[in-house]
């Protein structure tokens, strides 16, 4: 949880408090969490959370921003490690959307949670993914075919999209984890073998 959190370590307060109401959020959904349930978590008054946070809107904001930050600097570093374009991709969605699809499958209030996820932190979900298909388009120019063709962009492009987009559709009909994670191992795989094609 700490290195989830690690964007606010400069305020171990506040980090506190954003550990503790992603346990709380977690357990009593977001309408059923108040302030009062989120500072006996935190193991403090409620008037001196409010010194931290306007509100539970901006606590969950602040929660959910952290943990989709984390997913993403996870997320990118498998690109990075060693092993075949399969593996790093395998590892680049683990780490986004199977951590976090494994997080909220297990919360009865999953649902909830991404409902509220839309209504307060869109703003900041949205600069991770702009975040995430710049560093995408960095390593499928280093891992995919060379050159700057209409063709070549277009193909890293719809790349992109299949690693942003698919892994939301794996999950419509509410699969278990283990079958989730086992999408997106299959996407990995097919991915990289249409990137190893494409520099023939």
């Amino acid at each position: 949880m700490a290195a989830e959190l690690k964007q606010l370590a400069c305020d171990p307060k506040r980090a506190a408090i954003l550990s503790a109401a992603i346990d709380v959020f977690s357990t009593r959904g977001f309408a059923r969490t108040s302030m009062a349930h989120i500072a006996e978590e935190a193991g403090m008054s409620r008037p001196a959370l409010y010194q931290y946070f306007e509100n539970k809107g901006d606590i969950f904001a602040c929660a959910f921003t952290a943990l989709v930050e984390g997913s993403a600097d996870s997320a990118l570093a498998a690109l990075e490690k060693p092993g075949s374009v399969a593996e790093q991709l395998e590892g680049f969605l683990q780490n986004f959307s199977g951590a976090f699809w494994e997080r909220t499958a297990a919360s009865p209030y999953g649902d909830e949670l991404l409902s509220a996820k839309s209504a307060f932190a869109p703003q900041a979900v949205g600069a991770v993914m702009v975040r995430i298909r710049r560093d995408l388009d960095r390593y499928l120019k280093r891992v995919g075919p060379k050159g700057r063709s209409a063709a070549t962009v277009a193909r890293r492009k719809g790349w992109i999209d299949q690693l942003e987009f698919s892994p939301r559709g794996f999950k419509l009909d509410r699969p278990s984890s283990a079958s989730y994670l086992r999408r997106l191992t299959a996407l990995s795989e097919s991915l990289a073998a249409d990137i190893e094609a494409s520099r023939g």
